[in-house]
């Protein structure tokens, strides 16, 4: 027998395998690649968020949405106010876009994607939604727009585009794109010139339109007598004809020559039938035509849609290999954002506010070195948020990518491991509120801190040399060691549940004629039992911090523990104790007299799936809303009107938050958080839809929570 016989594949078998990897591969390119609408943004954008419209239809339709009392309000508020109300064109085109898409055009199938990238010193806000059909997106907007659409209308390089304003639409066969087009700081362009400034028309605004008089267009006594060649006049006939005139055409000092050239339009355009003549005025009759004022086009923006949609960049944002990862998972809504865009943003603001005080200034020295302390930090850094609404729950998925100086930093400092001995001073039970938990190895933060600082000092030689030196005849008397030995860096704060206090307070009794006197009285008062717990390696060194409170007498010791009194907080008493390599500081004088050496009883302690999800995080947060809420609500728990209503309506549809960050350090770190429903077989979608609508209804009377 050959033995290379299991080798040769049977030519059947390798069609079916190529076939399969072919299939894959396509599903693959599909996934990451193939989505039109993201293949439009360029790999550099700095935020860039996507809705996944086909995701969210699955949850809560257009169709269910409008069954909403709430929604039906805002489309008829929408309809009723003073800008839709006086163009039904408007009210009929955005009640389309808000309850069927399709009839304009738009393709629900694919994601909506909104990104921001900063260029030079200007910013650039881009929406991008797939057309399904194009000739109906170009009649609907036609439609909207009416007379306006042409004259502003261009068509190059297989693309349109039309633009009001500051925004600017642009649209070929596959997506429409709106941009708005932000202009930044220029650090060098002198913003504090008080020299003469040219003074500008009070009604020169980009898209400003009026259908004044062509006396009242002409000038009045002390108008501008040099022609601005920065817009054009368009006139406008009942038949449609369209004449353009320059500010090189017009002269507005001879308001009788630009009398007989606005009559001559309108004689051309057929407009006026009978010529007449009358003595010149300074008030004229109003015309039939109408004018529209125009700036010229942001050439800028334009320049933008057009690299977008002619795709003219090296790579779009799929083809980043961390975002690909983030993208890997199925999101309602994804955020994405680069950390260089918000600490340059942070910059240029402050940039901004010292514009005056010149460049050598210690301001702008000091700016240029928190300059190298953001590059060090947060160069290649970039977050990822996922959004999702799932059964019985929201869920907030995250990740931190970072350089190599921080995956050095985190991979150390989340090297700790949880004291299970936390777990018998926490109780857990029907009464808790929730708990914080955090944990970092203190003596390896130490130690990553200050090889990032040397790394700062080098990036900012003003400062570099002089720090550097004074970090290290520092580090001579900071022992990591000692540091790391005194309190490992681990912390736990819980509130489980509820006490009542004796407290004494003072109060007023007034006579007859207000005089008054004081008395002491004391009171039984309600306050959330808490409970924090530290690790510490060296008990002597802990000591000698509770020997300085002995001494200043704000700690008084009582057996095993010690009392703090606040001043103050009379009949309230606040206790610590180290315990067992734990420091415990507390107000629960149950714990502290009876339980201090072996905590609560088992069962009274957290379940199972809190205490691995605290061995296996970095920090933990939980909360019990329901339990809080009754609580603050106190006798009106049950109550269903007024705020405490609102309160309780909430514990009754939300469970519990919780949020979690991993200590596993691989290109990220990852984090996850959950709002949790009370109803667990139902989209948190269309629970929070739920209640909203209650709550309207509450808001306007007439429903019951």
């Amino acid at each position: 027998m050959n033995p290379f016989n299991k080798l040769v594949l049977h030519p059947i078998n390798l069609r079916l395998r190529t076939s399969l990897v072919t299939v894959l591969f396509m599903l693959l390119v599909k996934l990451v690649f193939g989505q039109s609408v993201l293949k439009y943004v360029p790999s550099t954008a700095d935020v860039v968020v996507t809705f996944n419209l086909q995701n969210l239809d699955k949850k809560v339709n257009l169709e269910q949405l409008r069954q909403y009392d709430f929604y039906q309000a805002m489309l008829k508020e929408m309809s009723d106010s003073p800008k839709f109300e006086d163009n039904p064109k408007i009210q009929a085109f955005f009640e389309k876009m808000l309850t069927s898409p399709a009839s304009v055009g738009f393709d629900t199938k694919e994601p909506v994607v909104v990104f921001m990238e900063k260029v030079g010193f200007d910013t650039y806000t881009t929406i991008i939604s797939k057309l399904g059909n194009k000739a109906v997106y170009e009649s609907a907007i036609k439609e909207l727009m009416g007379e306006y659409f042409k004259p502003f209308e261009m068509q190059a390089d297989g693309m349109s585009t039309w633009r009001q304003g500051e925004n600017l639409l642009a649209w070929n066969d596959e997506v429409v794109l709106e941009v708005v087009h932000q202009k930044g700081y220029d650090p060098n362009q002198n913003y504090y010139d008080y020299g003469y400034e040219e003074e500008v028309a009070p009604n020169e605004e980009e898209g400003w339109v009026d259908s004044s008089s062509e006396e009242e267009i002409a000038t009045e006594d002390g108008m501008q007598d040099e022609t601005d060649e920065s817009f054009t006049i368009q006139f406008i006939s009942e038949e449609g004809d369209t004449t353009i005139l320059s500010g090189d055409d017009l002269d507005f000092t001879d308001t009788a020559g630009l009398r007989v050239m606005l009559e001559g339009i309108k004689k051309q355009q057929g407009s006026v039938e009978d010529e007449t003549t009358s003595e010149p005025s300074e008030i004229f009759d109003t015309p039939d035509f109408s004018f529209a004022y125009q700036e010229a086009p942001d050439t800028a923006a334009f320049n933008w849609v057009q690299k977008l949609l002619n795709r003219q960049f090296l790579q779009p944002i799929t083809r980043n290999e961390r975002f690909a990862l983030a993208k890997g998972r199925t999101n309602d809504v994804h955020f994405w954002v680069d950390y260089a865009f918000l600490t340059e943003s942070m910059t240029d603001m402050q940039k901004a506010g010292m514009g005056g005080m010149g460049p050598g200034n210690s301001m702008n020295q000091f700016m240029s070195a928190m300059g190298g302390f953001m590059d060090i930090f947060y160069s290649d850094t970039y977050l990822s948020l996922g959004l999702n609404f799932e059964d019985g729950q929201m869920a907030l998925r995250s990740q931190l990518f970072f350089n190599e100086d921080m995956k050095r930093f985190y991979s150390r400092a989340l090297d700790a491991k949880f004291n299970k001995k936390f777990l018998r001073y926490v109780k857990g039970g029907d009464e808790m509120f929730g708990y914080f938990y955090l944990n970092y190895n203190i003596k390896n933060t130490i130690d990553e801190s200050k090889a990032l600082l040397y790394k700062i000092f080098e990036a900012t030689p003003q400062y570099g040399e002089a720090a550097a030196d004074a970090i290290k005849i520092l580090g001579i008397f900071i022992d990591e060691e000692a540091i790391g030995n005194l309190l490992k860096g681990d912390l736990m704060f819980a509130i489980s549940g509820i006490q009542t206090v004796e407290t004494k307070t003072v109060t007023y009794d007034y006579d007859a004629d207000f005089n008054f006197t004081t008395r002491d009285t004391t009171m039984m008062k309600q306050v959330p039992i808490f409970t924090a717990l530290a690790s510490y390696g060296n008990g002597k060194d802990i000591q000698k911090f509770i020997d300085l409170g002995l001494h200043s007498k704000v700690l008084t010791h009582e057996g095993r523990y010690y009392r703090l009194d606040v001043p103050g907080m009379d009949g309230m008493s606040f206790f610590l104790a180290k315990q067992d390599g734990l420091l415990i500081f507390t107000n629960n004088a149950y714990l502290m007299k009876q339980n201090l050496d072996k905590g609560f009883a088992k069962k009274l302690r957290l379940p199972k799936n809190h205490k691995k999800r605290l061995c296996e995080s970095a920090s933990v947060v939980y909360w019990n809303i329901p339990n809080t809420i009754r609580a603050v609500a106190g006798d009106e728990a049950n109550s269903n009107i007024g705020l405490m209503g609102y309160l309780n309506n909430i514990g009754k549809e939300f469970y519990s938050m919780e949020a979690t960050s991993s200590k596993k350090v691989t290109n990220s770190v990852d984090s996850e958080m959950f709002l949790k429903m009370t109803t667990k077989d139902t989209n948190a979608l269309q629970q929070f839809f739920n209640f909203i609508n209650d709550l309207y209804l509450e808001t306007i009377g007439g429903a019951k929570i």
